[in-house]
């Protein structure tokens, strides 16, 4: 008999799921409305425009791998997180196994799993174009949105932060001179309970404008601790954006937002213990249950505001964006995942302030030649503890005492760390015909950083002692540092337009990711290092067309990586502490290719389909001792983090129109994704409980619409198989002692939304 591989499962249950399809909310380019009791007589997608180039163009037109992802009813169709975006942008994840503040962009296979508070992203955050550095900045709640647009590829000449990923920026929706609004009420699975709403509209006619948006989730955790038989893994997310419109004249336009956001939860999401432990071979409960004796805890509040000027200068447009955030990120979480009081509590608390001011000023975009320059200020102080805390106490066995030896039982690392960033940009576009089009960029850029730390590790001679300093050089001390980095770097694309649907074009660009200090100490002030800029070389070619009157989109890319400097974490357990450090040097390649589809063949059916190639490999990648230069590891041939070589995503929607009026719209999508690591160093088969073999998950949906669509009621399932599947594992101990965490289980939701 015939076997079926995953990809073909993958393809024949999303055709029986085709009585569904892809969820409408993430659809970039949604088909054009149909009345109930009238058929259109040309299907066809609707145009999407985008600002990834900062200047309105259609998604289809602008020469740029990126994907849009509508905000229309996300938080209505089961979208709960970054995460669930990403089923339609090819090679593109933002797992969350830190929990829903702090999701890990990998785009292309580039990201970092380092969780050091310092740590710079190779995928720049955005929200309304004004980056976002901490790393746990850019995980707020899906609300109110315009659009999410996921840029793919090294990012710099047009955005204010250098990045070798990719960006995505999160636009909100603005407020406008006529009313509208919305209001939602959800509930789900594990007591989700949802309330999420807006209201805009003029407060003086044709001079000033605001809309204000509320969101509110609270669910229980998908585990369980034994230990106090209470549910792990708790959400609960309050947010509040306020956003002024004011034309101070027709030339003169300003928008101040206000936001907030809380975000609280149960230490990390889920993380359990795998393997025997101690000297009484402890394991935790199969399943998702654990057994902590360390009552976890997570607290994020994030609070900004933002100042955006666009000022029409003639034909030129000048646009001033001033921003500050406060971003404090607090948790309390058990060091060894046991119920033994071995390795005791950790506690963080990071407190970011960060100010960015950009200037751009960009020319008609009518003419034949038209540019953009532009200058980006940015400044960030860090204030980082981390603590560890051992209770005395029995060993596991219930005999001695486990805190005595040399063991560190208390152990203090803190740091005041500064960044500036100095920019200055340009873009310049020229049609050399009607058809053949050539744009180049350039950027300059310095970057200034500061760190100064203390380190304190202290011991017990005797059970029950006094804690006295452990013994060691550079175990105790301060160490201060600074380094300043200048980069230029830039991007060549050429475009040629075929016919009128049909686009191809090449990209070259040289992307450049900040330096830093390794602050992942395990044992002593020397493991401070400083850790160099990595560089990337990307080479690209894109095609986007239009087929059948335009009931089909299909876009393609493939790309090259020369990747050089890379920044790698690696972890370690030094002394029962687990250390995730900052190192670099290594050098690699990517190798890839995307295909995007998406078809309206009737009035009623839509068809959506992303498939996903990746070849990643660390061609030169050996861990190097900082202070000796030995050798300890080499790990070069293995495969980048989080990379999976296949992915394959399908969908549809069918909407059936009823004779009462209003409609029925049936949706779900399919993704197949393919084996994938969660470290750099550890993929052989004596690890395999740190990567992920291939698995697929189905998610579907139905809503209700009232004739006029300004009322509708959505049941969704995601993970429809409940698959169980590991968003993350790390090691916890020596060979064979893990921690893992799952991706949700199948949830169930019904929601009512309400527009006006």
């Amino acid at each position: 008999m015939h076997k079926l591989n995953p990809i073909t499962k993958g393809i024949w249950l999303s055709l029986l799921l085709a009585g569904g399809g892809a969820s409408q909310g993430l659809l970039a380019a949604e088909a054009v409305p149909v009345d109930s009791n009238q058929s259109a007589t040309e299907p066809s997608l609707k145009t999407v425009t985008v600002t990834a180039q900062h200047r309105e163009e259609t998604l289809q037109e602008v020469p740029v791998a990126v994907s849009a992802v509508q905000g229309t009813n996300l938080v209505v169709d089961g979208v709960r997180n970054m995460g669930d975006i990403t089923t339609f942008v090819p090679n593109a994840s933002a797992k969350n196994p830190d929990g829903d503040g702090r999701p890990r962009w990998y785009i292309r296979g580039l990201g970092t799993g380092d969780t050091g508070a310092a740590t710079v992203f190779p995928v720049g955050i955005y929200a309304d174009d004004v980056y976002l550095n901490a790393p746990i900045a850019g995980g707020g709640p899906l609300f109110d949105l315009e659009r999410i647009e996921i840029l793919r590829g090294p990012q710099g000449t047009l955005y204010g932060k250098n990045t070798t990923a990719g960006a995505v920026n999160v636009i909100s929706k603005k407020p406008t001179f006529d009313t509208d609004g919305y209001g939602t009420l959800g509930v789900g699975t594990k007591n989700e309970r949802i309330v999420s709403g807006a209201l805009g509209g003029a407060l003086v006619d044709e001079k000033l404008a605001a809309r204000v948006a509320l969101y509110s989730e609270e669910r229980d955790g998908f585990q369980k601790n034994l230990v106090d038989d209470h549910t792990y893994g708790d959400v609960n997310k309050k947010a509040v954006r306020l956003q002024f419109l004011a034309q101070l004249n027709p030339d003169l336009e300003a928008l101040l937002k206000v936001h907030s956001r809380e975000y609280k939860g149960d230490g990390s999401n889920g993380s359990l213990a795998v393997g025997r432990y101690y000297n009484v071979g402890y394991q935790r409960p199969n399943g998702r249950d654990t057994a902590l004796n360390v009552d976890e805890d997570a607290k994020l509040n994030h609070d900004g505001t933002s100042l955006t000027f666009n000022w029409n200068l003639g034909d030129y447009t000048l646009t001033s964006i001033s921003a500050y955030d406060y971003i404090r990120g607090q948790s309390t979480s058990d060091a060894d995942y046991t119920p033994y009081e071995v390795n005791g509590a950790a506690i963080s608390d990071n407190k970011y302030s960060q100010y960015s001011q950009e200037f751009r000023l960009a020319s008609p975009q009518q003419e034949t030649l038209r540019w953009l320059a532009g200058a980006h200020y940015f400044h960030e102080d860090l204030d980082s503890s981390a603590q560890r805390i051992i209770t005395p106490g029995p060993t596991p066995n219930g005999t001695g005492s486990n805190q005595i030896g040399g063991v560190t039982d208390f152990r203090d690392l803190n740091f005041d760390h500064t960044t500036d960033s100095y920019a200055l940009f340009g873009n310049l576009t020229y049609d050399f015909t009607d058809n053949f089009t050539v744009t180049g960029g350039l950027r300059w850029t310095q970057e200034k950083k500061d760190i100064d730390l203390d380190l304190t590790q202290l011991t017990r001679i005797t059970a029950n002692g006094p804690l006295v300093p452990l013994g060691g050089a550079g175990t105790n001390g301060n160490r201060q540092e600074d380094k300043t980095w200048e980069a230029w770097t830039y991007d060549l694309t050429p475009e040629y337009r075929i016919n009128d649907n049909v686009r191809v074009f090449f990209r070259y660009a040289h992307g450049f990711r900040s330096g830093g200090f390794n602050t992942g100490l395990s044992t002593s002030l020397a493991q401070l290092t400083t850790v160099d800029p990595e560089q990337l070389d990307a080479y690209e070619i894109g095609l986007k067309s239009e087929w059948f009157d335009h009931r089909l989109t299909a876009n393609a890319n493939i790309f090259y990586y020369d990747y050089s400097d890379i920044q790698v974490n690696l972890l370690t357990v030094n002394n029962g502490v687990l250390t995730t450090a900052l190192t670099n040097g290594a050098k690699g390649t990517v190798k890839g290719a995307e295909l995007e589809l998406e078809a309206q063949p009737t009035d009623y059916l839509h068809l959506r389909a992303a498939v996903s190639f990746l070849d990643t490999e660390y061609t030169d990648f050996k861990n190097t001792n900082p202070n000796t230069g030995a050798v300890t590891g080499d790990y070069s041939g293995n495969s980048f983090v989080r990379s999976p070589r296949n992915v394959v995503s399908l969908g549809a929607d069918y909407t059936f129109p009823l004779e009462i009026g209003g409609k029925l719209v049936a949706g779900g999508d399919v993704s197949y994704r393919d084996k994938e690591y969660f470290l750099a160093d550890r993929q052989s088969s004596a690890d395999k409980t740190l990567s992920q073999p291939h698995y697929t998950l189905a998610n579907t949906r139905l809503t209700w619409f009232s004739p006029d669509e300004k009322l509708s009621v959505t049941g969704f399932v995601n993970n429809l198989t409940d698959r169980r599947y590991q968003v993350h594992g790390r090691p916890n101990g020596t060979l064979g002692q893990y921690v893992i965490t799952y991706g949700d289980p199948r949830t169930v939701g019904l929601s009512v939304t309400s527009r006006f």
